[in-house]
């Protein structure tokens, strides 16, 4: 790895997330004024630096994030390491994310998000797959960039509305250092598509099946295919269908709930497309849809943020396991399971 910058710039002033491979911290640049002072630092858990497989995974995210240019992305600053443990420095993004809204706004006794508001979230995720999945390398090779974790705490709303898709610790693409071991599976378990548990190719559909069940949940209020074991939760994966959003949200227009239907469709084949998706949800908004852009959707996230600091949250509400890429390590599935 090329040198780079020392820990020993920044900062850590607050612990954001806490995954299996690694922990995010808001950190500030010393010697640095304004907003960008502020960085999220993602460093390796110093109990996983001389794990070769977790060196190599992290790798593959910093190779990654350096060819990524897109608005609807956090951008990667730098990286480097020190004494061992690699750390990436992103733009920080004041904000929430979908996961800690929805969870303020049942705390709050306000219910699901407005459709309109949903459908510009989902929109937006949907146009960055599209660019990512369209990626190519330095040389104009394909990358066949699939992000494979897609759910609501990889997505986030800013302060000023923008949308920004997060995490690429599991991303697949071609050329990576390493590949998923047989019978694990690297995303929130919840929001996997089927094709992930029975090992199956991935593609760009697979991010469809990731960006309906978020949709999905942020128009009804839960997780639809989440149960009460990891086993019945990988058997709904493969075998449940989501009730429909008419009996829960009839407000949503019918196109819509027909979209997030087929999108969930248990075989890759039979889900629309990418573009498919980005027209169905861009019709949805034009047909007498109330105006949602950056005021509206920053709007939507203004009420649980501080109002003049630039924390993510007061000592009073810590998030800290917010933001986080969990890696489900579970046994194939059983080819026969009775419920």
């Amino acid at each position: 790895m090329p040198q780079g910058p020392s820990l020993d710039d920044f900062v850590l002033l607050k612990r954001l997330a806490l995954g299996a491979m690694s922990e995010v911290f808001l950190a500030e640049v010393k010697g640095a004024v304004g907003p960008d002072r502020l960085v999220a630092l993602k460093r390796m858990r110093p109990e996983v630096a001389g794990d070769e497989a977790w060196v190599r995974q992290f790798l593959d995210e910093a190779h990654l994030s350096t060819l990524l240019n897109h608005p609807f992305l956090a951008r990667l600053r730098t990286f480097g390491q020190q004494d061992g443990l690699l750390f990436l420095v992103f733009e920080y993004v004041h904000g929430l994310t979908l996961a800690q809204l929805l969870e303020a706004r049942r705390t709050a006794g306000l219910g699901p998000m407005p459709w309109a508001h949903a459908a510009r979230i989902a929109l937006s995720v949907a146009e960055c797959l599209g660019y990512l999945h369209a990626l190519q390398g330095r040389e104009g090779q394909p990358l066949g960039l699939v992000h494979r974790d897609i759910h609501p705490g990889n997505i986030m709303i800013a302060d000023t509305g923008a949308v920004k898709l997060l995490d690429f610790g599991i991303a697949r693409r071609s050329g990576r250092l390493t590949e998923t071991q047989p019978g694990r599976v690297k995303a929130r378990l919840e929001y996997a598509a089927p094709e992930q548990l029975r090992e199956a190719p991935l593609d760009g559909r697979t991010d469809v099946h990731g960006l309906a069940l978020t949709l999905h949940e942020l128009l009804s209020g839960v997780q639809p295919l989440r149960r009460d074991t990891p086993l019945r939760t990988m058997e709904a994966v493969l075998k449940d269908v989501p009730r429909g959003l008419g009996a829960v949200r009839p407000a949503v227009p019918e196109a819509l709930q027909r979209l997030v239907t087929a999108a969930l469709a248990k075989e890759p084949a039979r889900r629309p497309s990418l573009l498919e998706v980005r027209t169905s949800l861009d019709q949805a908004l034009r047909d007498g849809a109330p105006l949602v852009g950056l005021p509206e959707l920053a709007g939507l996230v203004a009420p649980w943020l501080p109002g003049s600091g630039r924390l993510p949250w007061s000592q009073e509400h810590p998030r800290e396991n917010a933001t986080v890429t969990r890696t489900a390590d579970v046994s194939r599935p059983p080819a026969n399971t009775k419920r």
